[in-house]
C-alpha cells in the first residue's frame, strides 16, 4: 500500500521506513526525522527522542556546515531552512551528554524527482517494520503508525506526517505483511486504519453484547470498573495507550455504541 502526494504539478513518491527494537538496545538520544531531502526555501522541523520515543527537553542544536541552511530552535524542536544546494549536512542533537545526528540533502532545482525519499527514520537494530499504518485524524494525535515485530513481542511507534516521533509502546502479536507509505497527501488507495485487536480490552466489545459477558472481558485482562460505572449506562475504562468509552441501552443492557480513543501521553 502507498500513498502519493502531489508536489509541484508532479506526483512524488517518498517511501519511509521505519524501525525498532528491544529497550535495552535503543539509544538514548535519537532525532526524527533522522534523513531529509530538501529543496531550497522549504523547511523542516526535528526533534529528538529518547529510548521511549518521546522528546527530550534541554536539547541544544547545531549545523555544519552553517552556510548551506537557517537554523532556528523553538522550545526543544529545530526548524531547518534550506539556503543552499549541498549534500552531507549534519544537523546534531545534544542533551545532558547524549548525542544524535540528522542528514540533510538540499537538491538543486524547484520540485522533487519522482520517486525521491522525502524523510526516513533511520531503522535501530533488532526490530522489523511490518506494517505502517494511516492513523485516524485528530487534532493532536499521531498521524501514522509503525507496527514492528521484535524478539521480545511487537512494537507500535507513532508517527507525525513529517517524521517526528512521539511514542513507542511494546505490543503483543505479529505476522501481518509489510508495506510502505509515503507522507501525509492524497491517497490513491484507501487507507488502512489501526487495528490491534486483541491488544485492547475494547477491541473485544461489540454492539449487542450484554453487559455481563463486557464484565467479565474486562475482568479476563484486568481493566477495573467500580461499582458507581457498573451501574450507569456507560463505562469509561483506560488501558496502556487507549481510552474506550462504552454505552450500554438502559433498558435491557446491551451495548450499543464504543468509541475507543488513542491516547499520546
Amino acid at each position: 500500500m502507498s500513498l502519493r502526494i502531489k508536489c509541484a504539478g508532479l506526483l512524488v513518491t517518498a517511501f519511509v521506513q521505519f524501525s525498532t527494537c528491544p529497550a535495552q538496545d535503543l539509544p538514548a538520544l535519537a532525532v526524527s526525522p533522522s534523513k531529509v531531502n530538501m529543496l531550497i526555501g522549504e523547511t523542516r522541523v526535528f526533534r529528538a527522542v529518547g529510548k521511549d520515543g518521546r522528546i527530550r527537553h534541554n536539547v541544544h542544536w547545531s549545523i555544519a556546515p552553517e552556510h548551506a541552511t537557517a537554523l532556528t530552535q523553538d522550545g526543544d524542536e529545530a526548524t531547518v531552512e534550506a539556503r543552499e544546494v549541498s549534500s552531507r549536512i549534519i544537523l546534531t542533537a545534544t542533551a545532558e551528554g547524549d548525542s544524535a545526528d540528522a542528514s540533510i540533502d538540499i537538491l538543486p532545482g524547484k520540485s522533487l524527482q519522482s520517486g525521491t525519499v522525502i524523510w526516513s527514520v533511520t531503522p535501530l537494530p533488532g526490530c522489523k517494520s511490518e506494517k505502517l499504518i494511516q492513523a485516524v485524524p485528530t487534532a493532536t494525535g499521531p498521524d501514522l503508525y509503525d507496527q514492528e515485530t521484535c524478539p521480545q513481542g511487537s512494537v507500535i511507534r507513532a508517527m507525525t506526517a513529517d517524521g517526528r516521533e512521539i511514542w513507542r509502546r511494546a505490543l503483543s502479536g505479529s505476522g501481518v505483511p509489510p508495506v510502505q507509505l509515503t507522507r501525509q497527501g492524497t491517497v490513491e488507495q484507501p487507507a488502512q486504519r489501526l487495528n490491534l485487536h486483541g491488544t485492547s480490552a475494547c477491541d473485544s466489545v461489540s454492539p449487542g453484547m450484554p453487559r455481563e459477558e463486557v464484565g467479565r472481558i474486562l475482568a479476563d485482562r484486568n481493566v477495573h470498573v467500580d461499582e458507581k460505572q457498573r451501574s450507569s449506562s456507560q463505562w469509561l475504562i483506560e488501558e496502556e495507550g487507549f481510552r474506550c468509552t462504552i454505552s450500554f441501552d438502559a433498558g435491557n443492557g446491551t451495548v450499543v455504541k464504543k468509541k475507543k480513543t488513542v491516547v499520546t501521553d
